[in-house]
């Protein structure tokens, strides 16, 4: 779950003290949020500002959030969750994000996501005329799901997924269909006790908790596990790459994997 709330420049805050949920409904809520909100691309933990604007320490109305939560905000990168979420999860994070209202702005919270470990470079290395696209491509700071998010390439990006110069064994005419058609081997399929169940890649994992990275989201979300919440880890089958790169077109994924050889070959 990825919430993106742009609600930093709308009319919608208002000077009054919000209706604030039981305490119980601001845990859920406060949970829910973690699972997705609490990112470094997102609102960050505990509401703090992050990439998308700050909801910790300011007021909003609470039909505004409930509706922006349920139908999104057209041409931004809010999504409409209403066919994700059932009305008492929209209910729980509205609660929460009222709570938020009374905090420091500056104190992060309790929320149990993160962003990725190295967050990708907006500029890469140097390559020659015939591989700019893939590079660009590669790390294009203007797509969310670019790359980079999740595999790093000549000293830039993030080590979530494997390393990419490891698989350029691969015939070039196959590029394109092991991009868009790969199971990655690390994938993991994460069942929870209270059903939930998602693609993942464990970043580590203890008796007490585990890292998971969350792939129901591009980019993926880290999160942070009690073990006594995970039901079981198995073997992934059916995610697929392609679900990573679905807004690329052949050619271009054509120009990342010939970059990506490329940058195999300088080692």
């Amino acid at each position: 779950m990825r919430l993106l709330l742009p609600l930093l420049v709308l009319p919608h805050m208002l000077a009054q003290q919000p209706s604030l949920g039981t305490s119980a409904s601001v845990a859920r809520g406060d949970k829910l949020f973690a699972q997705g909100c609490a990112v470094g691309y997102c609102h960050g933990a505990g509401g703090s500002a992050a990439r998308s604007p700050r909801l910790r320490g300011r007021t909003f109305d609470r039909d505004y959030l409930l509706k922006v939560i349920r139908n999104g905000i057209p041409n931004t990168a809010m999504p409409a969750w209403g066919d994700r979420l059932t009305d008492t999860d929209i209910d729980d994070i509205a609660d929460y994000i009222q709570s938020l209202a009374t905090a420091p702005a500056a104190v992060m919270g309790n929320s149990a996501a993160e962003s990725p470990s190295a967050v990708p470079a907006e500029k890469s290395a140097e390559a020659p005329e015939e591989h700019r696209q893939g590079r660009d491509l590669f790390f294009d700071a203007a797509k969310e799901a670019r790359c980079a998010v999740c595999h790093r390439l000549d000293g830039f990006g993030a080590s979530i997924g494997p390393d990419v110069t490891k698989v350029t064994a691969i015939a070039v005419s196959d590029a394109v269909q092991v991009l868009r058609y790969g199971r990655p081997r690390t994938v993991r399929t994460i069942i929870l006790h209270d059903g939930d169940r998602f693609p993942g890649i464990v970043l580590d994992r203890t008796s007490a908790a585990s890292r998971i990275f969350d792939l129901t989201s591009n980019p993926p979300v880290l999160r942070n596990l009690l073990a006594s919440e995970i039901q079981s880890i198995q073997r992934q089958t059916n995610w697929r790459h392609g679900s990573a790169v679905r807004g690329y077109a052949p050619e271009e994924l054509q120009a990342i994997w010939d970059y990506i050889r490329f940058v195999a070959g300088k080692k």
